[in-house]
């Protein structure tokens, strides 16, 4: 360890410390204060180098953003003025893989604290007897039980962002193992400065929601968005008077240290003073594959292509022509056309764009980018309604035919569209009756579609099951069901409640058990809002007595029987990353 230590100091003696002014312009590049208030940051503390450079940094930025000395710090000025009103809190995770790492962790806790950094130590729990170390996916458990541990530490204190110490050479490393792995430009691009934060689906709160109606600026309109449609209040003609909720919020993650070498982090701790550890088990080239990579680079003589100039320059590039067609991508989305959309029943009736007009365009040539244009139009209405956490346009092309024969038939004069199913989405083909007789697909020559959660399969119905509670005051923790509604329930008496989609067999004892208002406007929601087999997708809460369910209510309909037994609280599931929407214009 003694060695380690000698070696990154001597690697530092040639490298500058990371300054606050470039720690602070890194941060803004991708962070926007709020406009009122303070903002508290938290901090992914290990011990090792890279964090506690991490800690110091905010250090400093804490004690100018309170003394509100935005002049300047050893003769640099602060950025714009922005970073006032900050303060810091530290989570030190304790893996409770190493003898004496709680000593460790409270030794770091301590200097963070004389610092004048707040700090929660985090300890994780391992499931099972086995040792975790000789687990086969140990380093993805690992990272998996770690940001789990961290966001729920973020969320239960109202933290919204979350900084990580990241630098440049473990961009580098991450690169050459996604290389190793096989990935496509996606993956060697790198590590992103800022992204929602991992590992955490399903968790609310944490994974892109807990902002509805507790964050300022986080409940949008978008009626204002669309032409005919909104998603806060319902389409004219639709039988809801208001639709579902949206989910906003949950935890970003931010590394501002991607542009920095660990040599200057290492700099910036001793010019610092600040103490850090080393984890013996970082230098073992067998424990994970990361360092196996770094053991290459710190012991061979590695290729011309894989030096690190090379590999940044690599993830630099791809970098770049990512935000290049993105660029391109806009004008398409806006040319997309959003009828309506129900949250209420997770549907939307859309026109996409027509592709065509590519044939002209300057910035795009040739099929294969149509056909990627393509994609990404239907990976982002896609999104809108699936139930899926991912959507890859790799697995888009058979759909790519389908609503964009233009791209995969040129030439050809007709091509008959019918309707398929991807990516857990159901696309029917819309033809909308025109007042002479004709269709109007057929004389714009477009085809609006209809997008519809796809049909559940028999083997496999979604099952959410309700924690029970003896107070009837208590609501349950939130649930994600099916990938497309967040929702708690309250309820008394011994009877347990569960949701699952709504079956055939139910319907016809629920419908007998409303009241007549209620029996007439189920009709008419499931003839208009609902038909065919969407109705069989929408979520119903069953009560299950003595071993039988019944249905009580269909809760994204607001509608439920007598003495159902149960309240509920909905919401559909977070949508603001949809350009369809127009939402690239609004950051949280």
């Amino acid at each position: 360890m003694k060695s380690a230590r000698l070696l990154q100091t001597a690697l530092s003696q040639s490298a500058h410390p990371v300054t606050v002014a470039e720690f602070s312009r890194a941060l803004l590049q991708r962070w926007t204060p709020q406009c009122h208030g303070h903002d508290t940051f938290g901090l992914a503390i290990s011990g090792g180098v890279d964090s506690m450079a991490l800690a110091a940094l905010c250090s400093q930025l804490q004690d100018l953003s309170h003394s509100h000395h935005q002049s300047a710090t050893k003769g640099q000025p602060l950025e714009r003025g922005s970073l006032r009103h900050l303060t810091f809190q530290a989570f030190i995770v304790d893996h409770g893989l190493r003898s004496g790492s709680d000593t460790e962790a409270e030794a770091v806790s301590n200097i963070l604290k004389g610092r004048g950094i707040k700090t929660q130590i985090l300890k994780m729990e391992w499931p099972g007897q086995e040792l975790p170390a000789s687990l086969p996916n140990f380093e993805s458990l690992a990272r998996k039980y770690r940001f789990r541990l961290l966001g729920r530490a973020c969320r239960d204190l109202g933290i919204r962002s979350l900084l990580l110490a990241h630098h440049e050479d473990d961009q580098v490393e991450t690169v050459v193992m996604r290389l190793a792995g096989g990935q496509g430009p996606n993956g060697l691009a790198g590590m992103q400065c800022s992204a929602g934060i991992p590992e955490c689906y399903g968790i609310h709160g944490v994974y892109e929601s807990g902002g509805y109606g507790n964050t300022p600026g986080t409940n949008v309109d978008y009626s204002k968005r669309l032409d005919h449609a909104a998603i806060g209040w319902a389409r004219p003609g639709s039988l809801f008077e208001k639709q579902l909720p949206i989910e906003a919020g949950g935890i970003q993650i931010y590394k501002p240290f991607l542009k920095f070498s660990k040599a200057r982090l290492i700099a910036t701790c001793v010019a610092e003073k600040m103490e850090w550890f080393e984890d013996p088990t970082n230098i073992k080239p067998t424990t994970t594959q990361r360092n196996a990579i770094r053991h290459m680079f710190a012991n061979h003589s590695i290729p011309a292509a894989l030096t690190k100039p090379a590999i940044l320059a690599l993830s630099t590039r791809l970098k770049d022509k990512a935000a290049h067609q993105s660029d391109i991508l806009k004008p398409w989305l806006a040319k997309c056309r959003i009828i309506h959309f129900e949250t209420r029943t997770g549907t939307v009736k859309l026109g996409f764009a027509d592709l065509r007009q590519l044939s002209g365009s300057e910035n795009l040539s040739g099929s294969v980018e149509a056909a990627w244009v393509a994609a990404e139009l239907l990976r982002h209405a896609i999104r809108l309604v699936t139930p899926f956490e991912q959507v890859s346009s790799n697995s888009l092309h058979n759909a790519v035919r389908q609503v964009f024969p233009e791209v995969g038939h040129i030439g050809e004069q007709s091509f008959e569209m019918t309707a398929f199913t991807t990516s857990g989405v159901y696309f029917q083909p819309v033809r909308t009756p025109h007042p002479n007789g004709l269709s109007l697909d057929v004389i714009n020559q477009r085809t609006e579609w209809m997008l519809s959660r796809q049909p559940y399969q028999s083997r496999y119905l979604p099952k959410l099951q309700f924690e029970t509670s003896s107070n009837p005051h208590h609501w349950s923790r939130w649930h994600l069901y099916d990938g497309r509604y967040w929702i708690r329930v309250q309820s008394a008496g011994s009877a347990q409640f569960f949701v699952q989609p709504l079956m055939k067999d139910h319907l016809a004892g629920f419908r007998a058990s409303l009241l007549k208002s209620d029996k007439l406007r189920l009709l008419r929601i499931l003839r208009s809002e609902a038909p065919g087999n969407v109705r069989w997708t929408l979520p119903a809460i069953m009560r299950e007595e003595k071993g039988k369910a019944t249905l009580v209510a269909l809760p994204s309909l607001e509608l439920s029987i007598p003495q159902s037994g149960v309240r509920w609280e909905m919401r559909y599931k977070k949508i603001s990353h949809s350009g369809l929407l127009g939402s690239d214009t609004y950051q949280e």
